[in-house]
């Protein structure tokens, strides 16, 4: 089995044409190796949720090679190689949270989905929740059915895009230990999108810094944090001195650009 889930050469992105061009990305070059953890961080416009949807078939790039999982985005996707899971949890009002969790077991015409959605809904934690409706589940309950949703069908990887960013600093870092544990259950590999220096540093193997448009990788920083993670961590020299150099990363960044 190929070890890399992700592999990026060169990879740029430019949207619109002549004066109205962007360069969103440029010389993105990266390896995701499986089982990795990996976070995006940079300054707003980077291009960090363009490169997320590089990866998962949402956009195309104009040039350079990307592959997911061995493949081709577009086959990945196909394959149904990765789920995704947005800021905003989008799911269906009218579905309770065990149909919500079925939808792409129904589109896939999977069998035995009950069992499926009985593991998600365990391994989320929302077994007593499977009758409810998404109007009646707090923001980070609701996180968590589109967590469930999107490991349904078993993916090799999880692409995050701001998953957190729109819930309290109390229930974010509920949800940090929640994404954490279901990681180390379900051994996919994640790519995780934030603004936020210590969530990043929090979940991740790697954070990879991007700098300021056009968007390109500015550093790779390893974590070397203890597994698992909780209070303890946050409150250790180790992981401030990891949040130290991610944001030293990032100011290089600025005062070169």
């Amino acid at each position: 089995m190929n070890d890399l889930v992700v592999k990026a050469d060169q990879v740029a992105k430019v949207f619109g044409q002549g004066e109205g061009q962007v360069v969103a990305l440029e010389n993105i070059s990266l390896q995701i190796e499986r089982g990795e953890f990996i976070s995006l961080i940079g300054p707003s416009g980077c291009g960090k949720s363009t490169l997320l949807r590089l990866v998962g078939d949402l956009l195309s790039p104009t040039s350079g090679s990307l592959e997911v999982n061995g493949k081709t985005p577009k086959q990945a996707r196909l394959d149904r190689d990765y789920g995704i899971v947005f800021q905003k949890a989008t799911l269906l009002d009218w579905r309770t949270v065990t149909k919500n969790v079925e939808l792409p077991l129904e589109i896939m015409n999977t069998d035995d989905r009950e069992a499926t959605i009985s593991d998600m809904l365990e391994l989320v934690q929302l077994d007593e929740f499977a009758d409810h409706y998404p109007w009646q589940l707090s923001g980070g309950m609701q996180q968590r059915v589109a967590i469930a949703r999107a490991l349904a069908f078993k993916p090799a990887l999880l692409l995050m895009d701001e998953p957190f960013g729109a819930l309290d600093e109390m229930t974010r870092e509920l949800m940090q230990q929640e994404v954490l544990r279901i990681w180390d259950e379900t051994e996919t590999t994640i790519v995780f999108v934030t603004h936020s220096i210590p969530e990043a540093v929090f979940l991740s193997t790697r954070v990879v810094v991007m700098s300021s448009r056009p968007g390109r990788i500015s550093d790779v920083i390893r974590t070397v944090l203890p597994h698992p993670r909780d209070e303890d961590t946050r409150d250790s020299q180790q992981y401030y001195e990891r949040i130290t150099e991610v944001r030293e990363a990032l100011r290089r960044d600025e005062g070169s650009s």
